[in-house]
This record gives C-alpha cells, structure tokens and sequence, in this order.
C-alpha cells in the first residue's frame, strides 16, 4: 500500500511540474533573424576605393603630360648648357696659371648657383584647376592618390595608364567575389548586369587610353553602388552615395558641355538632398542641411553662367556638405 501511494504522489508531483511548464510563455526569438540584412561586404568599400583610385589617376593625366614635356625640356636646356661649357673650357686651355685659378674659383662659386636654380627648376609647379576635371572632388574625397599632393610624376604616360589598367583588372577581380553575394541577397539581375556591363566598357576604354572616357565611366561604375548598399545593413542612407555621383557626374558633363546633363544631375542632388532632410533634422543636424542648401543654390547659379571653374569650385563646397551630411548620419545611426 505504501508502495502505491508513493506512486500516486509522484504522479501528482509530474503533473504539476507539467503543467507549470506549459504555462510559462515560449521565448522570444534571437534578434538575429534570417530576415535582418546582412553586414555590408568589404569587397563593396575595396571597389569604390578603387574606383575612385582610377579616376584621380585618370584627372591628373594633363598635369602628367605637362611635367613630363617641361622635365624634357629643362634636361635638353643642361645638356645645351654642359655643351657650351666644355666649348668654353676648351677654347681658354692656353691661358695662364693664375688666370685658371680664378677661373675655377668663379666655377664653383657659379656651378653652386646653377645647382640651387636647377634644383627649383627641376621642381614642377602645383597642378591647377584648369588641369583636371575632378580635381577639387577628389581632394574632398580624400582618396589616397589625392592625400598625396607631392605625387611623383611619371616618366610617360604608359605608365599611368598600366596602373589604372592593373587596378581594373583587380576589380573584376572583386567583383567576382562580390556578385554571388549579390545574387544571394536577391539583388535584381539587371542591376547586376548593368554594373558588369559598365566595368567592361571601363576595361575596353582603360586600354585603348581613351582619357574622358574612361574617367567618366568609372564614374557610372559609383552609381550601382548605392543600389547594392540598400540590400546590406547600412551604417548611413545609400543616398549619400548617389549624391557623391551626381556631383562628379555634374562637373563631368559640364567639362565637355552638356549642360542639360549636368542640370540633370543638380535635379537629382536636390530631390535626394530632400529625401535626408528628415533624418537630419531629427538627428539635431539643420545647420549641415542649411549649409547644404546653400551650396547648391550656389551651384546653380554657376551652372547658369556656364562658367566650369566656378562650377568645380562650388561642386566641391556641395561634396563637402554631403561628407558633413555622411559624417552627421554615421555618428546617429
């Protein structure tokens, strides 16, 4: 008998540990669900530095060839000048001894002067707005070929085009690793498709050193970026990303005369602009959208004037607050 009351009573004691079991509300799901974006590949910010690589290699092209034509001239100047000073010293070999001597004090005295002048000759002057398109952008940008200002030339510009062109074939490189990514997020293929398109034509024109035209499609490679961000955990909108191309897109269609292009752009860089309004006002950020607004009814009236060095100045004072707008985002988000 007391056998069986002990079972009955263990009975009882799992049913009400049952019972409690069930009563208790079943857990929430991990925050990590498999509908939570993913983090943004770093092979994406690998291929917009690049790219960006390319096109400041690309805007300095004029400043190149102007250093390289003067650095022939001045070594044609030494060698004229090292010419006429063995005539000279071979036409006063029979003079006196004490004339040679105060000749070769003077020489070296001279050959002193000539080194310090030679030595500043041979530095080339900055390069100036007129010499490339994006100049002032990729100052803003910051890139790494921008930091570095004392750049050193090259000898010919084969060689600035054999950098561009081995830093396309890294990104095809990248892009190879990036698209499966793409497709797995769900990206739409003709997105995919048009930026493989793009970074063809980039290669094709990069070796037949086509100079606009590669320096503007490298510039269409930035446009499908924005796209590729908004399916990846975004630390700031996709939309400073476009502004970043419309800008430089602006100032490119304004260098070869297409004004109803480049007042396409400004278009664009307004209706975007309103589209961050919002978050940046709430993130306490009016001053950065006033300075914003501000140097874009500055670019237009520069767009007016078709004037193209107003319009680059003002292009860069428009990045500048788009990096101010990106920096505000980022610090918020």
């Amino acid at each position: 008998m007391k056998i069986k009351k002990w079972g009955i009573l263990a009975i009882i004691f799992c049913i009400l540990i049952t019972s409690v079991a069930c009563g208790k509300k079943p857990q929430k799901p991990s925050p990590k669900s498999e509908d939570e974006p993913k983090p943004l590949p770093k092979v994406v910010e690998e291929i917009e530095k690049d790219t960006l690589k390319i096109m400041e290699q690309i805007d300095k092209i004029p400043y190149f060839q102007r250093v390289i034509v003067e650095k022939e001239m001045l070594e044609q100047k030494k060698k004229a000048e090292e010419m006429q000073m063995k005539a000279a010293e071979g036409g006063g070999a029979g003079s006196g001894e004490q004339k040679q001597g105060g000749e070769e004090g003077s020489k070296q005295e001279g050959g002193q002067e000539q080194s310090q002048s030679g030595s500043e000759e041979e530095k080339p002057k900055p390069m100036t707005i007129d010499e490339g398109i994006l100049t002032e952008l990729m100052k803003r940008e910051k890139s790494e070929e921008a930091e570095n200002e004392n750049q050193k030339a090259p000898k010919n510009l084969d060689e600035v085009w054999t950098t561009v062109n081995t830093t396309i074939l890294g990104l095809h490189n990248k892009w190879n690793v990036l698209e499966p990514q793409l497709i797995q997020q769900g990206v739409s293929p003709e997105s995919i498709n048009s930026f493989e398109t793009t970074l063809d034509t980039l290669t094709k024109f990069g070796f037949e050193k086509k100079y606009f035209e590669t320096l503007s499609v490298a510039n269409n490679l930035t446009a499908y970026l924005p796209d590729f961000r908004a399916y990846f955990k975004k630390e700031v909108p996709p939309s400073i990303y476009t502004l970043k191309y419309q800008v430089r897109n602006l100032v490119l269609n304004a260098a070869v005369g297409d004004f109803d292009a480049a007042q396409e752009s400004l278009n664009k860089l307004k209706e975007h602009g309103q589209t961050l309004k919002p978050q940046l006002i709430e993130k306490k950020a009016k001053t950065t959208v006033d300075k914003y607004d501000a140097s874009v009814s500055n670019l237009e009236k520069s767009l007016t004037k078709k004037d193209l060095q107003l319009i680059k100045i003002n292009s860069s004072i428009v990045l500048k607050n788009i990096l101010l707008m990106e920096e505000d985002l980022s610090a918020s988000m």
